[in-house]
């Protein structure tokens, strides 16, 4: 650790704060006001304050030692001239003496320059370069030489005229004669008003204005292109943050990304000032201290010369761009990457197979200067995660994106209707996932005395019922056997800290939260160290976190009668919600069109989730300049023969795990759409079919809208089979234009029974990936929590529907979501949303009226869906125009 500064320094570093800057130029404008007695007035507070700005100020110098430069030593000596002007010095000389004192305090304006002191750094170094002193040398002997022409000419020509203003009197010199000239030169105002003047005069005075046109325009290009260097050498200077974020990249394609970093601080702005209710609740209450969280200030690395569009959008004012080599430690340097709190690199596409390693280099450039700071990195490939965490070190967060958005798009398919829920919980508009870390040891042994009994535990049930008083869905805890503990200018850390997502049920026995003593429904009070709720913003989790270290986040112990849950509503919400059932639609066969990254990924999800699936994959060999053929192939596990042809339009069969099978289809060509009409028509009808967004192309959505409409062709004339139902799934890079397309999808003109036997999904992963990156970054512990829930064997966010009317209207009263929560508790069943009868999703409702069970469709809840399976959660699926019996075949996941 750096030995700490003496105070004397660390208080005349305070001196290159904006606000200090600010103030002290305030002081030196009104010292100079031309107002009578005002310097006598405050001459005690002048002297006081610059006084021990100018001893702040030879502190600096000399520590400095040989590093200062003359300008240091020439701004200290004018602090010292300013300084002197405030003493009373017309007192002390006499009247011959004192006519020099005006002088002396107009001297204080030049140390104005000193807060502008880069800037006339920047602009000295730009007007004494050569070329720019050869263009004003051209200039100027220009005009001064035309001038001297044309007074000669007119001086031995005799010429009268009124060169002086005064009248065409005989006295006037070659000077007056010389100074005319250059008027007209100057400005075209100064043409001679008429022609009743000699004609040589006139002939002169137009010729002298047109040249000077040129001339002036000639400056005004100088004066532009000084005026952009200036510009661009301020892009070279440093940012001057400290504990910001910083992003490394491709940044101009990453528009998506900042903007949903800053929507999300400003979903946060009332965090950044001081509470009155923390202050006085910590001062007289003995409460945790208040915290500050900062502004959305960011540095954006990127390799293009000019900033991007975007960052002249108004919100963008606390975002820089600087440009440079993130590999090498001057570009890191521009940035302040020495002092940044949290890092994004992204991967760089136009690397293709050395993506990973060029964000390799950047990572090690990075972590020379900086290893403290959170860095997340992008990982195209997954089994370079492990190499990028090791060259990172601690801190290091690799998000492997193409897994992440593969098991994303298997949701879907496997979660009808979750796209909805989705939109909400991983878009800065909604509800999202957070997590509160209690640091320190007070906090630490605070949640411990919380605990009750003789194992020291603490009812999850009534810290579940405190925390949606406080509109907080609590999902999980975090456990540990270290206390957390955040040093100065770092993030919340999240290392060693053990998650547990939904503690209504024993974790996995011998797993780490099972060794540090969780258990269903209790939770251990020594190793608490966090939470993980859904709330609108971190502020209602965070109170909660701070209420439960008051001792007024446990609630109180229900009745056996249901009190405290309220006896109306908790009956209703008992007897509804033993109706409730897992239920899913049925993946026989699926078909993808298209390749992205994420396939591969996709692949795997669909045969771990979903047995014996039968997929029918359709890609097309356009592209070969970002990612050959062969190399997709090889992603998936189809290894060509050497020179041997792509499987074509015969296929290439591929084995996948649990069972299932894929056959892969190639063409040469671009109406791919009917290539994978033919494949698909050649077997069972399709449950679902998946147009991916492919990476290469002038526009990726307008391919992928095109593809989806001679789909829909084909179903309308036959030429391809329908089964009973079928779920679209198009990835779009912005859904808006996507949704141009779903009137063409018409259930009606395809040959469906119903508008809900069609069902077409627009996803734009682009927005997802860039929200959970950020994400990532603001919320500690947040990647690990959609790792569980996406993948399987633990926690899954389950869909359970509500039963048919017939049966819904024996339900009586109305339901509430702390009413509905307690009657899922005995089920293990944590729910975060409702989704009512008009397709609206309500993710973590506010408080408000209650429902009637009729108007709810189906619940989102946190549960293990093999817990409901097992349960006899089964209802009728439908086949192919018959239903399966209860109790068939159990489905793996909600739906």
């Amino acid at each position: 650790m750096a030995p700490r500064l003496p105070l004397l320094l660390r208080l005349a570093a305070g001196l290159e704060a904006r606000p200090v800057k600010a103030a002290l130029s305030l002081l030196i404008l009104v010292s100079v006001l031309p107002i009578q007695g005002l310097e006598d007035e405050l001459r005690p507070y002048f002297l006081g304050i610059f006084g021990v700005e100018l001893l702040l100020r030879a502190a600096l110098l000399r520590q400095r030692g040989r590093e200062r430069s003359r300008l240091d030593v020439l701004l200290f000596v004018f602090d010292v001239l300013a300084w002197v002007s405030f003493l009373p010095l017309e007192q002390l000389l006499d009247a011959h003496a004192a006519h020099a004192l005006p002088v002396l305090r107009l001297s204080r304006l030049f140390l104005l320059l000193r807060f502008t002191r880069e800037i006339a750094v920047d602009l000295y170094a730009i007007l004494t370069r050569r070329e720019l002193l050869e263009q004003f040398g051209l200039v100027t002997l220009a005009v001064w030489g035309l001038a001297f022409g044309a007074s000669v000419l007119l001086s031995h020509l005799a010429v009268a005229h009124d060169y002086d203003g005064r009248g065409p009197v005989p006295d006037t010199t070659f000077i007056d004669r010389i100074w005319w000239s250059f008027r007209q030169l100057e400005s075209a105002d100064n043409l001679v008003a008429n022609l009743r003047v000699h004609p040589l005069v006139a002939v002169i005075s137009l010729g002298l204005t047109m040249v000077g046109v040129f001339i002036t325009s000639f400056i005004i290009g100088i004066g532009a292109n000084v005026v952009d260097q200036v510009v661009r050498a301020a892009r070279r200077r440093p940012v001057g943050y400290a504990g910001h974020t910083l992003v490394i990249g491709p940044v101009h394609e990453a528009e998506m990304l900042v903007q949903e970093f800053v929507r999300l601080y400003e979903r946060h702005r009332a965090l950044r000032s001081l509470r009155l209710s923390e202050l006085w609740v910590w001062l007289v209450r003995r409460g945790p201290p208040p915290t500050r969280h900062a502004f959305p200030r960011m540095a954006l690395l990127g390799t293009e010369n000019d900033p991007p569009a975007y960052l002249y959008a108004p919100r963008m004012r606390w975002v820089a761009y600087r440009k440079g080599d993130s590999a090498q430690p001057e570009a890191l340097g521009l940035v302040g990457a020495a002092g940044v709190k949290r890092a994004l690199i992204l991967a760089r596409p136009d690397a293709g197979p050395d993506a990973d390693a060029v964000t390799a280099m950047t990572l090690s450039s990075f972590r020379t200067q900086n290893r403290r700071g959170h860095v997340f990195v992008e990982v195209q490939e997954s089994k370079n995660r492990e190499l990028l965490q090791a060259v990172g070190g601690p801190g290091t967060y690799p998000l492997d994106m193409q897994r992440f958005l593969g098991f994303f798009l298997c949701q879907h398919l496997i979660t009808p209707g979750v796209e909805s829920l989705y939109t909400d919980l991983m878009t800065a508009d909604g509800s999202e996932f957070y997590t509160h870390i209690f640091l320190g040891e007070q906090a630490a042994r605070t949640v411990a005395a919380l605990g009750e009994g003789p194992g020291g535990e603490i009812s999850f049930s009534r810290m579940a019922r405190a925390a949606c008083q406080n509109n907080v869905v609590l999902a999980g805890v975090f456990l540990g056997e270290a206390v957390p503990e955040r040093r100065e200018g770092e993030l919340v850390p999240a290392e060693g800290l053990v998650q547990w997502l939904n503690p209504l049920l024993d974790p996995v026995e011998g797993s780490p939260a099972w060794a540090l003593g969780a258990r269903a429904g209790r939770v251990p009070a020594r190793r608490l160290r966090g939470l993980i709720g859904v709330s609108a913003t971190y502020a209602p989790l965070r109170r909660y976190g701070r209420e439960l270290l008051m001792g007024r986040g446990i609630a109180p112990a229900a009745g056996a009668d249901g009190a405290g849950v309220g006896a109306d509503g908790a009956g209703a919400a008992r007897t509804w919600a033993a109706t409730l059932s897992l239920r899913r639609s049925r993946l026989k066969r699926v078909l993808i069109v298209g390749y992205s990254p994420a396939l591969p990924s996709l692949l795997h999800a669909l045969a771990q989730f979903v047995p014996g699936i039968e997929v029918t994959l359709v890609l097309g060999e356009r592209g070969d300049e970002r990612m050959p053929l062969a190399d997709r192939l090889a992603s998936l596990g189809v290894t060509l023969a050497p020179e041997g042809a792509p499987p074509g339009s015969n296929g290439a069969p591929l084995p996948l795990p649990r069972g299932g099978s894929a056959t892969v289809y190639t063409q040469h060509g671009h109406d791919l759409a009917s290539l994978a009409v033919r494949c698909a028509a050649r077997g069972t009808p399709a449950s679902a079919a998946v147009f991916l967004s492919e990476p290469e192309g002038l526009d990726r959505d307008a391919r992928t809208a095109m593809r989806l409409i001679r789909f829909a062709r084909a179903l309308e004339s036959g030429e391809l089979a329908r089964g009973a139902r079928l779920h679209v799934l198009a990835e779009f890079s912005s859904v808006a234009k996507g949704e141009q397309v779903r009137c063409l999808l018409d259930a009606g003109r395809c040959g469906f029974a119903g508008p809900d036997r069609l069902r077409l999904s627009l996803v734009s992963t682009e927005r997802i990936k860039n929200y959970f990156m950020v994400h990532s970054a603001f919320v500690p512990g947040i990647t690990t929590l959609y790792d569980e829930i996406l993948d399987e064997g633990g926690q899954d966010l389950v869909r359970v529907e509500a039963p048919p009317l017939g049966r819904t209207e024996r339900a009586d009263g109305a339901i509430d979501f702390e009413d509905l929560r307690a009657a899922l508790e005995p089920r293990g069943v944590i729910p975060v949303a409702v989704e009512l009868d008009d397709g609206a999703v309500l993710l973590n409702p506010e408080p408000g009226p209650a429902l009637a069970p009729a108007r709810i469709r189906a619940v989102y809840a946190l549960a293990r869906s093999q817990d409901l399976v097992a349960e006899g959660d089964r209802q009728p699926e439908e086949r192919d125009g018959e239903e399966v019996a209860h109790g068939a075949e159990a489905p793996q996941i909600s739906a």
